[in-house]
């Protein structure tokens, strides 16, 4: 569990500890009740009835309130309620009691999943009606009835479902965007496999092998095709690459690339889009016109006889991001990316402190020790440290201010021009030096006065310090706080101790010329 007025700088951070293990769920699958309906709706209602003396507390707290301790030390009465429900999609449909293949938040039925429109004559579900429906089995005496009802409203027969006497809380629409699941490992996963089949696994291996080597994005030497178990960081590396590798490749019997190219590059912008620190009206109507594009294109999969249909839950949730983005903030204050990090700290560590004999109790002691080591260690640095200055409110932006860091001493101390030229693809260093020289030294002169100065100046110096790396940091919101937005790597081609020639590495630069749109790259230049 986490609060929602943690920042997220902090929230995403395991080390800062804003999550809280509140309790584990039991994993049994029941195998001694043989009836396999019977089964699925036994460990329904065992999670849901877990879940719900878990939340015990909220239900008072919610609407009574809690004194709470602010940030500042002052005490406030507090209404916390369930708002978010971060999970992926099995978790999602087992917490809502919806049917495996549906959409957890909207009512829209599932042979319409893939249609863009659907969405207008789709709203979410109406909580009153099904609360109104679950109600009914304690007045009614026959089962079957009840679970007619709860057909007609394309929810499961739950008993008790956890969410049921919760105070403010809609639990179809607390169902949050999840990139990791929903994007990274749903509908990019599937449209890498896509695109093997559209183009052949061969030449979309052969083409990342011969991709060349880049500081920031992983080189695959055996290709995508014989890798299993894909990570969702894998596929997050993949997309940086997969649209330059399918370019220029053509389809079969002579068909026309156009509409597939189209349709990745509208996946992969809905998945940079979505994954935005701020978002704005423009970003939002962005993510939309993504969306828009890829189903424009998606016959082509059809067409390639790939797919009959894209009735996928994942590809239908993209429609509710924008809407859910403005009601709940950005994707990064909920990711499963994080959660799913914290299975290490709670689970995996908490278990291989035990003996594996009766491991419950002695993973929730060991955590407990944790936790009180944890809250020492704070303390100590909380009364060790000087008072905390007021600072000024920290307002998010699209583009984030940000500081050029460099290293005290340079890479390489004394480089020639010449091999700054030559081995650094530097062709007009010399005259843009002294170009900038003489502008500097000169900052009133016209055009004409620089061309003719240039004729006569020469370079005071022949060698220069060269520097290997920049990197931009993110204007400091807490004290301790420093965060690498990004980095720009270069090194010229070497050989290495087995006297073996080394490619050398240079990133690619775009700098803004002051009339950068806020969308787009136009008004930079390419370095």
């Amino acid at each position: 569990m986490t609060i929602g007025n943690i920042p997220k700088d902090i929230r995403r951070k395991p080390s800062q500890h804003a999550y809280v293990l509140l309790g584990y769920l039991p994993t049994t699958r029941l195998e001694h009740i043989t009836n396999k309906a019977a089964r699925r709706r036994t460990v329904g209602n065992l999670f849901h009835t877990c879940m719900a003396g878990i939340l015990e507390p909220l239900k008072t707290a919610g609407i009574e309130g809690h004194a709470m301790a602010s940030g500042d030390g002052a005490i406030r009465r507090a209404h916390p309620i369930y708002a978010c429900f971060v999970a992926d999609y099995p978790e999602q449909i087992l917490a809502v009691g919806v049917k495996t293949g549906e959409c957890p938040g909207c009512k829209v039925h599932r042979n319409d999943l893939g249609e863009f429109g659907a969405l207008a004559d789709s709203p979410f579900r109406d909580i009153n009606k099904i609360l109104d429906a679950l109600e009914a089995l304690d007045d009614s005496n026959d089962y079957s009835d009840f679970a007619q009802t709860c057909a007609d409203l394309s929810v499961k027969p739950l008993a008790e479902p956890f969410w049921k006497e919760l105070p403010f809380t809609n639990i179809y629409q607390a169902i949050t965007p999840d990139v990791l699941h929903q994007l990274y490992q749903g509908i990019f996963k599937h449209l890498v496999s896509w695109i093997k089949i559209a183009f052949g696994e061969e030449e979309i291996d052969a083409r990342c092998r011969r991709l060349p080597p880049n500081h920031n994005v992983r080189h695959f030497l055996n290709g995508i095709g014989c890798l299993s178990r894909v990570s969702g960081q894998e596929h997050n590396q993949i997309s940086r690459i997969i649209l330059g590798i399918i370019i220029d490749i053509p389809l079969p019997e002579g068909q026309s690339p156009v509409r597939l190219i189209r349709a990745v590059r509208a996946v992969l912008n809905f998945i940079h889009l979505a994954q935005y620190p701020v978002h704005t009206t423009v970003t939002l109507q962005s993510l939309h016109d993504s969306l828009q594009q890829f189903h424009d294109n998606k016959e082509i999969f059809i067409d390639l006889e790939i797919r009959t249909t894209f009735n996928l839950p994942k590809l239908h949730f993209m429609k509710h991001y924008a809407y859910l983005i403005t009601l709940f903030g950005t994707t990064d204050n909920y990711n499963t990316e994080y959660t799913e990090r914290l299975h290490i700290d709670f689970a995996k560590d908490a278990y291989r402190a035990t003996n594996h004999k009766d491991e419950y109790p002695q993973m929730t002691l060991w955590l407990e020790r944790q936790e009180k080591i944890q809250r020492h260690a704070k303390y100590i640095k909380w009364r060790l440290e000087p008072p905390i200055t007021p600072q000024a409110v920290f307002y998010p932006q699209l583009i984030f201010p940000r500081e050029t860091r460099m290293t005290k001493h340079p890479s390489l101390k004394s480089i020639p021009i010449s091999t700054i030229m030559d081995d650094y693809g530097a062709t007009f260093f010399r005259e843009a030096l002294a170009q900038y020289t003489v502008r500097t030294g000169n900052p009133n002169a016209t055009r004409r006065e620089i061309e003719d100065h240039l004729e006569t100046f020469t370079l005071p110096i022949a060698k220069f310090p060269v520097f290997h790396r920049i990197k931009f940091i993110s204007a400091r919101r807490f004290e301790s706080e420093t965060r690498t937005i990004d980095s720009v790597h270069t090194r010229p081609s070497r050989k290495d101790k087995r006297n073996q020639l080394v490619a050398g590495r240079f990133d690619t630069v775009l700098i803004s010329n002051g009339q950068m749109d806020s969308v787009g790259i136009n008004g930079t230049l390419l370095l």
